[in-house]
């Protein structure tokens, strides 16, 4: 969900169950969850700022071949506020900022999570403020 001032203010979603039932019994309409922040960590797909990048507000680079000891750094660093209200970490920020793949070791994941809940919180503790 983006607001006139260009801003994420949430997400829509539909009960996944639904998409396996017959269509004449699973008529459903989206559930939007509003937000003062949204953190993307879907992973390899990056599926929340796609969203953005179908409808042409943001830019993926797509995410770069394997390369473990560079990508552990890289994807802490890079974990942060890509569009206003939208937060990526793990590998969805491998895929925004086309950074190596993270291979077989996970530990910038767990740092890049705590980075992100940081950003989140700086973020609405300055939404509160103004």
């Amino acid at each position: 969900m983006v607001r006139e001032d260009n801003r994420v203010v949430g997400v829509v979603v539909n009960w996944s169950p639904i998409t396996h039932l017959p269509k004449e019994i699973s008529a459903l309409d989206p559930i939007p969850l509003e937000t003062k922040v949204v953190i993307d960590a879907t992973g390899h797909d990056a599926g929340v700022a796609k969203k953005l990048v179908q409808r042409g507000a943001l830019k993926m680079a797509g995410e770069g071949a394997l390369w473990i000891n560079k990508s552990e750094d890289a994807v802490v660093q890079y974990t942060g506020e890509v569009y206003p209200g939208l937060i990526v970490t793990g590998m969805a920020v491998a895929s925004i900022f086309g950074l190596p793949r993270m291979g077989p070791t996970f530990g910038g994941m767990l740092l890049s999570g705590k980075r992100a809940a940081e950003v989140a919180i700086d973020i609405v503790q300055r939404s509160a403020v103004s």
